[in-house]
């Protein structure tokens, strides 16, 4: 005789059994759930949603995207540089004091994919020249010394060329023209003269490369010389590095 009992007090494992004939069909309580039990299931359940959203989020926007002009057009930038205007040329590169970096010495930068391998970008740049800093051969009388820090800021555009692509590495080369201002200031050698605020029109060439650590983010270093075009002009360099953020 074959009869069910559905008096179900607990929430119970599905399970499947054979029985013999004249045997009594039952359901059968081998492990009952508790609440902490209850607790882990729906945990595991909540981490194998998350798993399978994260996948198919990754597959949606994977490292192709990011050097796919159609995909991936901006690239915007933040960081901090560093101006060598000492007239050393190449150098003493490693001397402190041919490098300007006080008080604002950000950037930031927005580029945009025109080619598989070209991209264009603005930068606009930040910082000062202070005490104890040479400055086309002479050294700055700063302002805590009764003389007066020289502001620098420049707006640069620039083609750059990637000549690698990979998911890593983006090493590229870099021209273009910029506008740079160097504030008045006051020298060492010359603590009664005051020299005037000038503005350049430049010339420019760099390489570089982006680091990204993922289809969003990454990091820029850069390096780029700048040279000035007109009667009284300075000719100087620039170092930077920063993060990077990849808008589609």
């Amino acid at each position: 005789q074959a009869d069910w009992n559905f008096d179900i007090t607990t929430c119970e494992p599905f399970q499947y059994t054979q029985y013999k004939d004249q045997q009594r069909y039952d359901w059968h309580v081998d492990n009952a759930f508790n609440q902490d039990d209850t607790r882990k299931l729906s945990f595991t359940i909540l981490l194998s949603v998350l798993c399978i959203n994260l996948m198919s989020a990754q597959k949606d926007k994977n490292w192709s995207e990011r050097t796919n002009p159609l995909e991936n057009q901006w690239v915007v930038g933040f960081g901090v540089n560093a101006i060598n205007n000492s007239d050393a040329q190449f150098k003493d590169l490693s001397n402190s004091d041919h490098w300007a970096f006080a008080k604002i010495p950000f950037y930031v930068s927005a580029e945009t994919t025109v080619a598989s391998n070209l991209s264009v970008g603005a930068t606009l740049s930040f910082n000062y020249f202070t005490e104890g800093k040479i400055y086309e051969g002479q050294t700055i009388l700063g302002k805590d010394e009764g003389g007066n820090d020289a502001g620098y800021t420049a707006f640069d555009l620039a083609l750059r060329y990637s000549f690698l692509k990979s998911k890593t590495f983006e090493p590229y080369l870099s021209v273009g023209t910029g506008v740079s201002h160097f504030g008045d200031y006051r020298t060492q050698e010359n603590p009664a003269v005051t020299v005037e605020p000038i503005n350049i029109f430049t010339l420019n060439a760099g390489l570089g490369m982006n680091i990204w650590f993922s289809a969003t983010w990454g990091v820029n270093l850069n390096a780029s010389g700048k040279w000035g075009v007109a009667k009284d002009y300075t000719n100087h360099s620039q170092a930077s590095i920063g993060v990077l953020y990849s808008i589609k």
